[in-house]
């Protein structure tokens, strides 16, 4: 090397050093309950890395935290609470990196309080809760004493604060406190002192420094609007201010403070005024350190206005009135009313509206006209009175109608005379009247002869020319001018004739006729008599003349319709015609056209409209103006319900020639009958010709219904649906296509892939070619001949992993008689091969033989092969999806002679000299070939002198033997023959042939007669005889039965109880002897055993009493059999030596029941009595059905049989007799004993025995030496350990275990803790907790841990992989031990132990959560132990860490070794999930079913909040678990914290049933000494103390559905001397403990305030819904909404106030950000007079609160809510949703509603929409304050869905679950009984729970 290199390597080399340490920890002595810091710190290159470690094992405690310093320059070691003293120990700090390790330790002691020095520091002043705005100096006091002085240090966040950094920033004074200059934001933090002598160390109670950054002057973000209002009425104005510091906000009127100054609020304001009388302005004053800002608001009262000033005139015309008047109101008016009227008239004022100035000229009025004038004044409230009523009269005005009823006739020939009467419309005063006549009507009116009248109606006219006809007009003027012209009145100067008739008028009668009316002219003598009529008419040019006699009317017929006709009219005498009137015009009305449209036609140019034209109907045949035409169209594929439609067209004014009409919105592809018709305004015409015409062919609209997608592999899946609704096919339907598209994180991947299905008469199609593992997004659609439809919704289905492909498999035949199997596994495998399913046997057997095989093997030997015969092999691999394809494979094996023979031979005698035989089939796997026939051979006895074999040959398996000897025994046997030859014999069978005719007698050797069945029980059978008088009785008797069975009995005997049998089986039973010469005769009976009706036994419910009583819980009926009654059996127990009783049978089957069997058929009740008498079995009591509950000994009859009391002194069993009548012979069915039950104080009795006399020589010194010997094996047993065994726990009371081990082997600590009374629980829990729980520490402290015991199976080294933790074990003495498994090392152990439960052994066990190597175990344990129920405490996963793994299928089956666990159902609910399996063991055909109970809601960290949901998990399971189960499996992760917790309040909820005290105390001792660490955590031991206190005090409140209606009437009764309902009662009980203000914590803070509508309505801190931050903005996460637990789902509701006007913008954001799209409104904006909640939302258009724009899209108006949909937007992306409001209206403003119907339709329709629309998030309710009628909608909504599910209610438990997420939910008693009456409302809607 050169010497720059050498530097380099050493540079290199320096690069790394070893740790060494800068910091290291010191001893502490700490107190018990407080907290311990080591710190130890370390430098090296690189950076060392610390680990803690005690007694060599690295630290790992939930009390035991290790905080890394920011810089890595070491960590601090926290312990916190001390414990002692398994605290105590030799810390290790090992500091570590790749250049070396160093360590040091440090020693912890704790003490406890008793033990503390006298000079152990004290703190006497801690660190309190600071803020400090950002640059200010913040101080942290601490003050300590002790002896000598301690030293004070200060942590932050758990570390040391080092003064010496932050340039000096940051110092501690000489009194200890820690002050912090120019304080930043990093300086925020949690801060502790520490007070340190030599006699400790002491820690204070951490206190938060906050570090304020923003420093705002106030401003106003709501203002205060004006506000009109009534007199006396109320207002509330709110007034906000923000700023930082938050101000304090006021109200002033003038220089009167309104708001107190020590009860200023903060933030917000409202000023509440009421019986307002004067207006007035309002001050808002905000202020803080920062300055001082106001605001002024307006109130203004109302009133009506005053009468306006009198009108005056000012101007006039003929036709119009001006008025002018003073306003009279020092208010501004909104307007003003005229009123008017004639003055004549007696109507009602006529009024203008809206009149604006104090002036005004009414129009309209008649000229020369008197009317009344008055006006009106009109505000916003309404209308004044009226002013003074004036009167005036309008000007005048030139007439403006003619003189009226003119005439005339002649005086002379020369001279005239005219009359006329005034104008109807003089308009003024009539002056004067001007006449003008002329012979030449053609001239100008000027040019006339005129005459002017004065004050008179008539003139005379004189010097007229005679024979000439005049023509005469008349005139009215006033003194304005002239008015107009009469019509003309024509004279004909000759003497005689008639003048012309007046008032000539024609008038429309109908189409064609017109009435015509006039007034005759004057007839002033016979000379100018009228003697007829002339009428001239005229239509067109035409003209036609009709004379008629004299009349005054005439009515013109015949006329057409719609015409035009001038008529005239003259009068005839007989002097001539007269004058005719002027023409008068009238026309004929119109008619509805005579004709229909022609030409119609019909096209459709599309699939929803039809092109209709035609021509109008013949000119001839309108009958007036066609205005338009009507289509009416009728669709024809209606049926019944068609409905004809109509549409109008209207005619222009220049109609085509030819018209057409669109008709649109038509149905598609739907055949329609259209008519046209023409229309006049008389109607319409007749219709056209139907025109039947079809819509065009569409797509269809609707989509497949029932869509369903079943995976049916990992590459494939079918694909199910029907037809659209018919209405929606809009065409002939083609086919259907099938659309899937691959998924990638809920997006398509690629193009879809569409598959198409011609129409055909399934509905089905298979997709494949799948991928594995992968989702696909699958839809449906139809098409027509137009194209696609409308497509299904998609179904997201995932393709499971693939079964693995069959593997490649070969059998050879091996000459050793077996089978060799050999096989590769499938090729290329996605997942790996677990495992295989070996599944072989004979083709055509019943049961072929399955192996499972493990992954590694590759080959496998069959044995037993039989020859002859065809074998199927099936192999199939399994992975983790289960088994894949099955390989199969056939072989045939060569045949050979059978090596079995006929089975079950048997002879039945047919005459004398004939016996018929049967048999059945040579075992399938002893054939070794097919059976081609049978060899049957026989061959009579000696005596019969017929020795010699005779063998026939038959090819059934029957035959008919003839020919025989009468009176002879044969013995016969059968072989089976293969085409290799025959097989061996059966057994021989004896038959005698009988008698012969003649003489035929019983014969000497007929050993017995009459073999019968006398009873039958399900597992026994008593048969019975009669043996011959002859009969050698010391010949046994055998009875053959069963599979080859046998039973030999006493010649002696008649009857005989075959017991061992199954139930309900048929049983065949063969009595024979073989002491005759005849080789044995045989009698054959057959019999059923009884079903297993009584599968439980009688449970034990109360000890006995003094009376030697006992109450029994009789078992139910498990099957639907006829039972004739059921007796209930007492069987006294035989006493042995020693004082114990023994039970001489397992089962009643077994006992001899004859004596029994009499009395239940006798019909003496002397022979009852006086069994009953003897010490026996004995019945008590009949029941033809029995009752739930029995009281065994009270002295009663029953059925005839007596119910004698118990014996002192005597220890009894019973159980229930079944009489089944299901056959002829007698049948019973028995249940299993009773538990043993001793009669109170055990006297001493004289031991039943054969040595009696005996006994009593040598009693006495036996007794002696026998007490001697007990005494002194319990001393020395006492010596040696504490448990008691099992023996211990002998059936004498007590029987509680815990109460046992107080009696026999109590511990230090059970002494000084006894059973604590129900009574005083509360009192004593409340002791325990005080000084932060530090009697409850010492409590915990001093219970014996139970460590003694031995543990050796556990730590076996083939077991040790078994445990999942190394240091909790199963205690040997306890243990639960499984079956062995030959050839397999501690195949019987599992962790777990038994645990013992209130009264009862073994009512638990308890064990960790299984591994994946003990799921076999566990799954056995279950099986063997007859487990019903498994609970579990944990999750799978917590943390981040797995606590148990899945021991049960996800779905389908699994099998766990012998075990296949198939899962049934899964049940998920809010706090906990119900699983249900069904169980079977290989090679057992028993199923069974369990479930498994999982509590989903316990924290990861600590216990839950609040027991009541644990207690509704503990309810359920308690309603679930059989009576007569096995223990129930409870484990957790070790199986001993959350375990211990659920068996001690499980046991204890039990004893405070039976009892008046729980024990807490003794039963964790006595766990603890069956299983270690039981109960592992102080918290754990006080959430056990607050669950029990609870269930007592709440009680049990859930109730059967069924039952509801009594439990509220119940409720509604009054209870104690205080006539207190009890509904007003148990809503008290709801109130319990008020929350600590330490559960609202973001609520309480000042920046938060403001937010809360109420200030005593808030969110608990652990259930608050957190909005996302804003940086910069303090309190942005905040918002008065708690989340609320469903049913089914936890956090399914958010609970909230009605939204402020400040809060709106974080509502909407909480909406958004936690996904709800249903909100619920229970209130309306305003109630009484008061605002309940600011609208949030926008009305008409769109409005944008923060980042988000809310669109008003529909607004649904129903009976009882309003629905409101929006569609919501955010701004920052684009991405949006819809949000649906439900406001329901019916709630009135005070108290509930009166019926619940209404609203639970309401509940129902919230959640019927959020399942069809909603997404995941939650519904948001709220009301005003958010707890009340909120309460109530969540509480009903929980109630229902339960009731639904579960059938039973608990308003209580629900509302008080409620209770522990949000204060106050259900906030009055009249919504806490609503809610019961809602549940019973909505009870009665179904039929099944009406009774």
């Amino acid at each position: 090397f050169t010497a720059s290199g050498e530097e380099r390597w050493a540079a290199l080399f320096s690069l790394k050093t070893p740790p060494k340490f800068t910091r290291t920890p010191t001893d502490q002595i700490g107190v018990q309950g407080g907290a311990a810091s080591f710190v130890c710190q370390a430098s090296g290159d690189p950076q060392p890395r610390i680990v803690w470690s005690k007694k060599g094992k690295k630290v790992s405690n939930q009390r035991f935290e290790v905080i890394d310093f920011e810089d890595g320059s070491g960590s601090v070691l926290r312990i916190q609470p001390l414990r002692t003293p398994r605290d105590e120990a030799i810390y290790e700090c090992v500091a570590t990196n790749s250049a070396g390790e160093i360590s040091t330790s440090t020693r912890l002691t704790v003490l406890r309080e008793d033990q503390l020095p006298p000079g152990f520091p004290s703190i006497d002043m801690g660190p309190q809760l600071k803020v400090v705005e950002r640059s200010r100096t913040a101080t942290m006091l601490c003050a300590a004493s002790g002896s000598p002085d301690p030293d004070i240090t200060w942590f932050k966040d758990f570390l040391p604060v080092n003064t010496s950094s932050n340039n000096g920033r940051v110092k501690q004074l000489r009194s200890g406190a820690l002050q912090i200059d120019q304080s930043e934001e990093t300086d925020q933090g949690k801060y502790e002192c520490v007070a340190t002598n030599s006699e400790g160390t002491r820690y204070s109670a951490p206190a938060n420094l906050y570090v304020r950054v923003r420093r705002v002057p106030p401003m106003f973000s709501v203002l205060p609007r004006d506000s009109d209002i009534m007199p006396g009425g109320s207002v509330n104005i709110t007034c906000v201010a923000v700023g930082s510091p938050m101000p304090y906000v006021k109200w002033m009127l003038g220089t009167e403070d309104l708001t107190p100054e020590d009860d200023m609020p903060i933030g917000r304001n409202v000023l509440e005024l009421t019986d307002v009388r004067q207006s007035a302005n309002y001050t808002c004053v905000a202020m803080s350190t920062l300055g001082v800002i106001e605001t002024v608001v307006q109130i203004t009262v109302k009133a009506l206005p005053k009468s306006p000033g009198t009108p005056v005139v000012t101007e006039r015309t003929a036709t119009s009135i001006t008025l002018t008047w003073d306003s009279g109101n020092p208010e501004p008016v909104s307007y003003y009313l005229i009123l008017h009227r004639p003055k004549s008239s007696e109507d009602p004022f006529k009024e203008i509206d809206g009149v604006a100035t104090t002036r005004y000229s009414v129009g309209g009025l008649s000229p020369y006209s008197d009317y009344q004038f008055k006006v009106v004044a009109v505000n916003n409230i309404g209308r004044g009175p009226p002013s003074q009523t004036i009167e005036a009269r309008t000007a005048e005005q030139a007439p403006s109608s003619a003189p009226r009823k003119i005439r005339g006739r002649m005086l002379s020939a020369t001279t005239a005379i005219i009359h006329w009467e005034e104008p109807e419309e003089a308009n003024g005063q009539v002056v004067g009247y001007r006449v003008y006549y002329t012979t030449d009507p053609s001239l100008h009116v000027n040019q006339w002869e005129k005459e002017i009248v004065r004050s008179a109606n008539f003139i005379t006219i004189q010097s007229l020319t005679p024979n000439k006809t005049y023509y005469i007009r008349v005139l009215a003027f006033t003194s304005v001018g002239d008015g107009p012209l009469s019509n003309d009145l024509q004279i004909i100067a000759k003497t005689g004739v008639p003048s012309q008739p007046t008032e000539f008028k024609a008038e429309a009668v109908s189409e064609t006729s017109i009435l015509l009316s006039w007034v005759p002219p004057t007839q002033t003598s016979p000379e100018n008599h009228i003697t007829a009529y002339e009428l001239i008419y005229r239509k067109g040019n035409e003209a036609e003349e009709v004379t008629f006699d004299p009349s005054t009317t005439y009515l013109l017929k015949d006329l057409k319709p719609f015409s035009s006709y001038t008529f005239q009219l003259a009068a005839h005498s007989k002097h001539g015609v007269g004058a005719f009137t002027s023409e008068f015009t009238a026309e004929t009305p119109q008619t509805s056209p005579s004709a229909a449209p022609q030409d119609v036609r019909c096209s459709s140019p599309s699939s929803t409209s039809i092109l209709v034209s035609w021509l109008p109907p013949p000119e001839n045949s309108h009958n007036g103006v066609i205005s338009g035409y009507s289509i009416r169209y009728t669709p024809l594929s209606d049926g019944e319900n068609t409905v004809a439609r109509s549409v109008s067209v209207n005619v222009s004014s220049q109609p085509p020639e030819r018209f057409q009409f669109l008709l649109q919105g038509l149905e598609k592809w739907a055949e329609y009958d259209v008519k046209v018709m023409a229309l006049t305004e008389a109607g319409l015409g007749p219709p056209s010709p139907a025109v039947i015409v079809q819509t065009e062919e569409d797509v269809p609209s609707g989509p497949p219904r029932d869509v369903q997608v079943e995976v049916v592999n990992s590459t494939a899946a079918k694909v199910k649906w029907r037809c659209p609704v018919a209405k929606q096919h809009h065409g002939q339907i083609r086919g259907y296509q099938v659309t899937y598209v691959r998924l990638i994180r809920d997006e398509p991947v690629g193009q879809p892939c569409i598959r198409d299905l011609l129409i055909t008469g399934t509905k089905e199609l298979w997709i494949t070619e799948m991928l594995p593992e992968t989702s696909y997004a699958v839809s449906v659609g139809a098409y027509t001949a137009k194209g696609d439809g409308a497509r299904s919704r998609v179904i997201i289905i995932t393709t499971p992993s693939p079964v693995p492909e069959s593997p490649r498999l070969s059998v050879s035949l091996t000459k050793a008689g077996t089978a060799l199997l050999q096989w590769h596994p499938p090729m290329n495998p996605l997942n790996p091969v677990l495992g295989y399913r070996l599944t072989y046997g004979q083709k055509g057997a019943h049961k072929p033989t399955i192996l499972q095989l493990p992954e590694e093997e590759r080959r496998f030997v069959a044995p037993n092969i039989s020859r002859g015969a065809a074998y199927e092999f099936r192999l199939a691999a399994r992975n983790k999806m289960g088994y894949g394809e099955e390989a199969v494979q056939e072989i045939s094996t060569p045949q050979g002679v059978p090596n079995g023979y006929p089975r079950n031979l048997q002879a039945a005698v047919v005459n004398s000299t004939a016996v018929s035989l049967t048999w059945e089939h040579v075992a399938l796997n002893e054939q070794n070939g097919a059976v081609v026939r049978y060899s049957v051979c026989y061959q009579g006895n000696r005596s019969a002198g017929n020795n010699s074999e005779r063998c026939v040959s038959v090819l059934e398996r029957s035959v008919s033997l003839t020919g025989l000897q009468a009176d002879s025994v044969y013995d016969v046997r059968v072989c089976a023959y293969t085409s290799k030859g025959p097989g061996p014999f059966s057994p021989s069978v004896q038959v005698k042939t009988e008698p012969p005719e003649e003489g035929r007698t019983s014969h000497p050797s007929m050993f017995a007669t009459n073999f019968r069945v006398k009873a039958a029980m399900k597992s026994a059978v008593l048969l019975s005889w009669e043996t011959r008088e002859k009969y050698n009785k010391g010949q046994p008797f055998t009875i053959l039965y069963g599979n080859s069975q046998s039973v030999e009995v006493d010649g002696r005997l008649s009857q005989k109880l075959i017991s061992g049998l199954r139930p309900e089986t048929q049983y065949s039973f063969l009595l024979t002897s073989r002491g005759l010469s005849a080789g044995g005769l045989q009698h054959r009976v057959t019999a059923l055993t009884a079903p297993d009706v009584l599968r439980s036994k009688p449970l034990i419910i109360s000890r006995t009493d003094s009376q030697g009583t006992v109450m029994l819980q009789l078992p139910m009926v498990q099957s639907k059999a006829k039972v004739k009654g059921f007796y209930i059996i007492v069987v006294p127990l035989k006493r042995q030596r020693g004082g114990k009783f023994h039970k001489p049978w397992d089962d009643p089957d077994e006992m001899d029941l004859e004596e029994l069997l009499k009395e239940i058929n006798s019909t003496s009740r002397s022979l009852r009595l006086k069994r009953q008498s003897e010490p026996r079995p004995y019945i008590t009591a009949h029941f033809p059905k029995p009752p739930s509950e029995f009281s065994l000994g009270d002295g009663r009859m029953y059925g005839q049989f007596l119910n004698r009391p118990l014996l002192s002194g005597h220890e009894y069993t019973c159980f229930v007799l079944a009489l089944l009548d299901l056959s002829e012979n007698a049948m019973y069915a028995t249940s299993p004993y009773s538990d043993p039950v001793t009669t109170s104080e055990l006297d001493p009795q004289p031991i039943v025995d054969e040595e009696e006399g005996l006994l009593w020589v040598v009693g006495p010194v036996l007794a002696v030496i026998f007490i001697v010997c007990i005494v002194i094996a319990i001393l020395m047993f006492k010596r040696k350990c504490s448990f008691p065994t099992t023996k211990a726990m002998s059936s004498h009371h007590p029987t509680d275990p815990v109460e046992l081990r107080r009696i026999n082997f109590q511990t230090p600590g059970m002494a000084s803790h006894p059973p604590v009374a129900v009574s005083e629980l509360a009192d004593n829990i409340e002791r325990l907790k005080a000084n932060e729980n530090l009697k409850f520490s010492q409590e915990y402290e001093s219970i014996d841990p139970g460590q003694q015991f031995t543990w050796e199976y556990s730590n076996l080294e083939v077991n040790k992989p078994k445990n999942r933790y190394a240091n909790v074990i199963a205690y040997d003495h306890s243990r639960v031990l499984l079956s062995s498994i030959d050839g397999i090392p501690g195949s019987d152990y599992i962790n777990a132990n038994y645990i013992d439960g209130y009264r009862r052994q073994n009512a638990y066990i308890a064990t960790q959560g299984p591994l994946p190597e003990t799921f076999c175990d566990f799954w056995r344990m279950v099986w063997e132990q007859h487990t019903a129920n498994i609970i579990m405490m944990t999750k799978l996963e917590e943390k981040s860490r797995v606590k148990c793994d899945q021991y049960w299928p996800s779905r389908g089956m699994e099998t766990y070794g012998l075990i296949q666990v198939t899962l049934l159902d899964t049940l998920e609910l809010a706090t906990y999930c119900v699983r249900t399996f069904a169980l079977f063991k290989n090679g057992c055909s028993e199923k069974r079913e369990v479930r498994q109970f999982q509590f989903t809601a316990w924290p990861d960290h600590g216990v839950p909040e609040h027991p009541t949901p644990f207690l509704a998990f503990l309810r359920r399971i308690k309603a679930c678990n059989p009576p007569d189960a096995g223990p129930m499996a409870v484990h957790c992760s070790a199986g001993v914290g959350r375990t211990g917790c659920f068996i001690v309040i499980d046991a204890m909820v039990e004893r405070i049933k039976q009892e008046k005290t729980v024990d807490i105390y003794g039963h964790v001792t006595l766990m603890r000494s069956q299983r270690n660490y039981m109960v592992q955590t102080e918290d754990q031991y006080i959430f056990i103390h607050d669950a029990i206190l609870e269930a007592v005090t709440c009680g049990n409140t859930e109730v059967p559905a069924r039952n509801l209606y009594a439990y509220i009437q119940r409720l509604t009764q009054t209870e104690g001397t205080d006539n207190v309902p009890a509904m007003e009662l148990e809503f008290k009980r709801l109130a319990g403990a008020k929350a600590h203000t330490s559960r609202f914590v973001s609520a309480n803070l000042p920046c938060n305030k403001f937010k809360n509508r109420l200030v005593n309505i808030m969110p608990f801190e652990s259930t608050r819904v957190c909005l996302q931050p804003i940086r910069g903005v303090e309190g942005s996460d905040y918002i008065n909404a708690s989340f609320i637990d469903g049913y089914r789902q936890q956090r399914a509701y958010m609970a909230t106030q009605g939204p402020l006007a400040e809060t709106t913008e974080d509502y909407w954001r909480m909406l958004w950000e936690h996904n709800s799209t249903i909100v619920v409104m229970l209130t309306k904006l305003r109630e009484m007079g008061r605002e309940k909640c600011h609208q949030y939302w926008p009305a008409e258009r769109s409005a944008r609160y923060q980042y988000f724009v809310v669109d008003p899209m529909a607004e649904y108006n129903m009976p009882q809510y309003i629905l409101r949909e929006f569609k919501v937007t955010d701004a920052r992306d684009g991405q949006s949703r819809t949000v649906r409001q439900f406001q329901f209206t019916d709630w009135p403003e005070q108290g509930v509603p009166k019926s619940g119907e209404g609203f639970i339709d309401f509940i129902g329709q919230v959640h019927k929409t959020k399942e069809q629309f909603g997404q995941d998030g939650p519904i948001t309710v709220h009301c005003s304050a958010g707890v009340g009628r909120t309460g109530v909608f969540i509480t009903l909504s929980i109630v229902l869905e339960r009731m639904r599910y579960e059938g039973v209610v608990d308003i209580f438990q629900t509302v008080k679950m409620l209770r522990t997420q949000r204060p106050a939910m259900v906030q009055t008693e009249d919504q806490y009984q609503f809610c019961y009456r809602a549940a019973l409302e909505y009870l009665g809607s179904f039929d099944h729970y009406a009774t």
